[in-house]
């Protein structure tokens, strides 16, 4: 009897094991987007018809085999484009024309169009797409001037032949500099559909503009004065409010918003600021967050009073105007006080900005207000956001530390270096 038993139960455990692979496909027989573009449908009333441009990138798998060398611009010919209901049945719809069986399970970016951001259709569609379980919640929104299927077509990294790679490259480092946001479907789902604060995404652009020079940050996509490579840039981003884009924000705009959201993931940025001691220069600053925005909320009568304490730890890298910072400590305390009026400044604008043209706050200060209200009925009713937010009283102090000076030279040093 235990014999039997004991059979019976290691028959069971063999089962087990290999039920999980009844599904299993092999490299070969799957074709793996890596990015997804959705346009608007030229000549359709989208109104009337329920219809999306979709664009198709995806990853060769010879360029993935050992000892296969690629050819020259063979990854850009693995882009497709059709017009389908939503996004779900475009894939089953373009295996009609693609052998293999077509997988969302790599895919890093989901590319939309300037022009169907702007309309309720894409919420919709997105929110129907994210029900399908190769959709991946870490997948990277970015909203583009023209059409994305273009943006695909003419994004053609030298360095780099496997687009899956270049994707999750851009994507991280982009972020990493401030310039561009988190903007992650989770995270667009999670603030759409939570306080319905502003959800901020990636902007791209493959156009030339010449608005001339401006500082680093103050531009957005296709304003960086660039001559030749990739004539796709990503920097600033688009606004959205209640799943439609309703704004754009610049580079500069994107990293005060990311610097004062506790909720964002932010490393060291670089940046530069014009000497308050001689002002035909601008000195290079290295930026880091390593402490936490403080947030106080006060409830009155009339507009609420938000206090914001904005803590910063900056290092100078640069001064080309060779005033001495590093051992005057006159000069330190101009320094200083310059830096902070100016960071100040530049925060009360971005801030005064999305009270009075967005009428709602990007900055997830929400989460500070909530504990305030003893049910969330109570703070639906009271209304944060549209009733509250535009018209709250907000003051900013800015908590500077400069940690140090880099390597400094005398006069006399760089004298003897130019002889």
């Amino acid at each position: 009897m235990k014999r039997k038993v004991g059979s019976f139960l290691f028959l069971i455990s063999l089962i087990l094991l290999l039920t999980g692979c009844w599904d299993k496909k092999e490299v070969e027989e799957r074709s793996y987007v890596v990015a997804i573009g959705l346009d608007l449908p030229s000549g359709l009333d989208i109104e009337k018809e329920q219809a999306i441009d979709v664009t198709f990138q995806f990853s060769n798998p010879k360029l993935n085999v050992k000892g296969v060398s690629p050819s020259g611009g063979e990854e850009m010919k693995d882009v497709v484009s059709l017009t389908a209901p939503d996004l779900v049945s475009a894939r089953n719809m373009a295996n009609s024309f693609v052998t293999r069986e077509i997988s969302f399970t790599h895919n890093k970016v989901l590319i939309v169009s300037e022009e169907l951001a702007k309309t309720e259709i894409f919420y919709r569609l997105l929110t129907t797409a994210f029900k399908d379980r190769e959709i991946r919640r870490e997948t990277s929104i970015i909203v583009t001037e023209g059409m994305a299927s273009k943006f695909i077509e003419k994004n053609k990294p030298e360095m780099m032949i496997r687009p899956h790679r270049y994707y999750q490259f851009l994507i991280d480092r982009a972020t990493e500099t401030g310039l561009v946001p988190e903007s992650t479907i989770n995270r667009f789902f999670a603030i759409t559909d939570g306080d319905a604060d502003l959800f901020l995404a990636m902007y791209g652009s493959y156009n030339k503009h010449k608005d001339g020079f401006q500082d680093e940050d103050q531009y957005i996509a296709g304003q960086v004065p660039k001559k030749g490579g990739n004539p796709v840039q990503l920097i600033g981003s688009a606004v959205f409010k209640e799943g439609k884009m309703i704004g754009k924000l610049s580079g500069e705009e994107t990293r005060i918003t990311r610097l004062l959201d506790n909720t964002s993931n932010i490393r060291d940025l670089f940046s530069s600021f014009q000497d308050p001691l001689d002002k035909e220069y601008k000195i290079a600053v290295r930026i880091k967050k390593t402490r936490k925005n403080k947030v106080e909320v006060k409830l009155r009568n009339g507009p609420p009073e938000i206090n914001v304490t904005y803590p910063l730890d900056m290092k100078i890298l640069s001064v080309p105007s060779m005033v001495n910072y590093a051992e005057d400590i006159e000069n330190q305390k101009k320094l200083k006080l310059a830096l902070e009026e100016k960071l100040k400044e530049n925060a009360e604008k971005l801030i005064k900005k999305t009270q009075k043209e967005f009428k709602t706050e990007p900055f997830y200060w929400s989460l500070y207000v909530r504990p305030l209200f003893s049910t969330v009925k109570e703070y639906e009713t009271w209304d944060w956001n549209n009733k509250r937010y535009p018209y709250a009283d907000i003051h900013v102090t800015m908590d500077l530390e400069i940690t140090g000076f880099g390597k400094q030279f005398r006069e006399s040093d760089i004298e003897k270096v130019i002889d």
